[in-house]
């Protein structure tokens, strides 16, 4: 799969069908960077989502008990 992503990457940037030693550091950043960045943002997203709905219903099992 890496490989893909560095073609990809490689073709974005202009930088031909072999890709120079500046490319593929490029294309690693843009991996690392923008793709694995947006995966952790997705997940710290999901994370609070499901502590905000255990946090509700917590709070409205508690108001029935009370």
């Amino acid at each position: 799969m890496l490989p893909d992503v560095l073609t990809i990457a490689s073709g974005i940037l202009g930088l031909g069908e072999s890709p120079s030693a500046l490319g593929t550091t490029l294309a690693l950043i843009i991996t690392f960077v923008l793709v694995m960045g947006g995966v952790v943002n997705g997940l710290i997203v999901y994370i609070v989502a499901q502590v905000m709905v255990e946090r509700r219903q917590n709070q409205e099992r508690q108001q029935s008990l009370d």
